[in-house]
């Protein structure tokens, strides 16, 4: 419900009408590819999956401020051990096809999950339930054979909608295009490699606290159009046939000044860094990598290669889209400042030669390599990097690298500077990228510190999410401190929407929301 087009969003009713004069239109969005099926169980694809969102409701929704809160659920308790989690369910809750939703409901999913899921994103998680029960209508429990914090993450994704049983038996299993859910759209069409149409669910009225309208969407129609060239998405949308679409940075000037649309930005659930080989020598030096963290100028970076459109500076291991950022973490960042940097550097033994350019403690040339990918952005990152260095007497060299070649090189310590970022919306992205037995895999700066490990897993067992806030702000200082990674920019998404499309808003990190948007006619 909150997630696609995302998905729907707020703002209360003003002199523009009332509730029922709302109802009625259609909005028309782009599928770039042809969803594979409405399937949740069956597929990992982002189209697919932006899709059945509107037609399956999971127990969990993440707020506006990324808290989680109750959908189908009202609330739910956590074992003393964190291994069980009981869940009381809404009642009065019925799905599209007319039958009710409860907790039988909820258990025959997520047990159809474990059986036929192996393609979800979520499959790994169901690999650490032990058993499941419905101990009444509204009354779920799940118990876990060990602590998972990133549970309630993993709840609230369209991946962990809820089915109709009956919906399912009836299909024989077969609901790739008989998908039947909780949401506020239910599935009216699926032309393939053509149009994808769902209609209101005009019985809807379970829609989350954060909506002013608790009811059924005033959209009547969600049409999802299947384009895969840009040049003929944006004819689409110039001739009005399209009514939203993702801009690339050499459309933004021209929807900006179209008074046919407004142009919404999104934050991404990702971050670039700059990271520094914290395995190999010199690097393996926190001392080194401060100094060096000091002489990134971000700012630039964002105007010079984004032109301060499609990236957003951050201070952060956490970029402030994901939950677990924290603005107070900002005095523990490695500001740019040049003339520091020269400090430290002198007195780590890294002098400047006649030339300006620095030399190593034992007097021979120093030359680090930066290692990243051969992606244009990249590569004008990397020779802004390279001047940045050069002002304070490094000289850096580049190596670009295909994808494929760069992540076969860094398991093996080749690199001594690395660019590259992820994508990923959980704090529990040190365990990916940051722990010590990530090392050989998507751990590319090689860093490895038992005081955060015992962060990472504290954080990937605390269900108290007050508490797993915590030492995700001790983690992230922790990281701040010792810099394997300095934090650059966060993607920013433009999103051109149709000015007929009124009641349009934006949560905090910029994702739109539907639910009490109209279309004006």
């Amino acid at each position: 419900l909150v997630l696609a087009a995302c998905a729907p969003q707020a703002t209360p009713p003003g002199p523009s009408g009332t509730a029922a004069s709302k109802v009625g239109g259609s909005v028309t969005f782009v599928a770039t590819t042809d969803p594979d099926t409405l399937d949740l169980h069956q597929t990992s694809n982002p189209v697919s999956s932006t899709i059945f969102g509107w037609i399956y409701e999971p127990l969990v929704y993440q707020d506006l401020d990324n808290s989680y809160k109750g959908l189908l659920s009202e609330s739910w308790t956590v074992s003393p051990d964190s291994k069980t989690i009981t869940f009381k369910l809404r009642s009065g809750i019925t799905f599209t096809d007319g039958t009710p939703f409860n907790a039988d409901a909820v258990k025959f999913t997520f047990e159809r999950l474990q059986r036929v899921g192996a393609k979800s994103p979520i499959f790994e998680t169901f690999k650490n339930v032990a058993s499941m029960e419905a101990k009444d209508a509204t009354t779920f429990v799940m118990n876990m054979k060990e602590p998972y914090a990133p549970i309630f993450h993993d709840l609230q994704t369209a991946y962990a909608g809820i089915l109709s049983p009956t919906a399912v038996k009836a299909a024989n299993d077969n609901i790739g295009r008989a998908a039947v859910g909780t949401g506020p759209y239910k599935l009216k069409d699926f032309q393939t490699g053509q149009q994808i149409t769902l209609e209101r669910n005009g019985d809807y009225k379970w829609a989350p606290a954060l909506f002013a309208n608790r009811g059924a969407p005033y959209i009547e129609e969600l049409r999802y159009r299947v384009i895969a060239e840009p040049a003929t998405q944006l004819a689409a949308l110039d001739a009005g046939e399209v009514d939203a679409l993702g801009l690339r940075a050499q459309d933004i000037a021209k929807y900006s000044s179209d008074a046919r649309f407004k142009v919404f930005d999104s934050f991404t659930f990702g971050l670039t860094y700059l990271g520094f080989d914290a395995k190999r020598p010199p690097f393996d030096n926190p001392k080194l990598r401060a100094a060096l963290a000091k002489a990134v100028n971000k700012d630039e970076i964002v105007q010079v290669v984004f032109e301060n459109k499609l990236a957003k500076a951050q201070c952060c291991p956490i970029a402030e889209s994901i939950q677990g950022y924290d603005p107070k973490l900002k005095d523990f960042e490695q500001k740019y400042d040049p003339a520091k940097a020269k400090t430290e550097l002198d007195g780590l033994g890294y002098k400047p030669g006649a030339d300006g350019m620095r030399t190593s403690p034992d007097g021979k040339p120093w030359r680090p390599v930066l290692y990243t990918t051969t992606a244009d952005t990249h590569g004008k990152i990397s020779t802004l990097l390279q001047a940045q260095f050069k002002t304070v007497g490094v000289d850096l060299q580049i190596k670009q690298l295909e994808s494929g070649a760069l992540l076969a090189a860094t398991p093996k310590a080749e690199h001594d500077l690395y660019l590259n970022g992820y994508s990923w919306n959980e704090p529990d992205m040190f365990s990916l990228f940051l722990s010590c037995d990530r090392i050989t895999s998507s751990n590319r700066v090689l860093y490895c510190n038992q005081q955060l490990e015992d962060l990472i897993r504290k954080g990937r067992t605390e269900l108290d999410q007050a508490k797993r806030m915590q030492i995700y702000f001790d983690a992230q200082k922790l990281v701040m401190q010792e810099s394997p990674w300095q934090p650059l920019y966060m993607p920013v998404s433009k999103t051109a929407v149709n000015v007929k499309i009124q009641d349009l808003r934006q949560g905090q990190a910029g994702g739109l929301y539907w639910h009490d948007a109209w279309v004006k006619r």
